[in-house]
């Protein structure tokens, strides 16, 4: 799966956070609005991807619920919504800034695996490298590799 520009709508934002019984006409942000922010939200969490080539793998079945959760966060943090301020006081704020800076670098550190397959930074793995002390023995492994092809 490849990086998204959102990884949730406008609409869910909306109904988590701003939206709701006893708001104010106006004092709700627009659709264009909260799309901006999670744009940008999800441009963060990207960046992480990118760092740690998450863009480009197949994707575990966790993974799209855990970034639309992120991308919901970052969106939800970035508004700036007094009606919202109900729903997010500053302490929850502050909660939720170290929470999505903590996982961002798990993300770009690698360390936090979205990626089928155990490619994470922390999963061992082993390799195998032939070496050759002599010219005969390196014609020797390529023809071997050659005939594994």
């Amino acid at each position: 799966m490849a990086c998204s520009a959102s990884y949730v709508t406008a609409d869910a934002v909306a109904q988590f956070f701003c939206r709701g019984e006893g708001y104010g006409a106006g004092s709700e942000p627009t659709q264009d609005d909260m799309a901006r922010y999670i744009r940008k939200g999800a441009a963060r969490i990207n960046m992480s991807l990118s760092a740690s080539a998450q863009c480009a793998c197949t994707w575990n079945s966790y993974a799209e619920d855990f970034l639309q959760e992120l991308n919901m966060i970052m969106a939800a943090l970035l508004i700036n919504c007094p009606d919202c301020s109900r729903h997010l006081n500053q302490e929850a704020k502050e909660f939720y800034a170290a929470y999505i800076s903590e996982q961002l670098e798990l993300l770009r550190s690698g360390k936090l695996e979205l990626c089928a397959g155990h490619t994470a930074a922390d999963y061992p793995a082993l390799g195998i490298i032939q070496y050759s002390l002599t010219d005969r023995n390196a014609v020797q492994m390529i023809v071997n590799y050659e005939a594994q092809s």
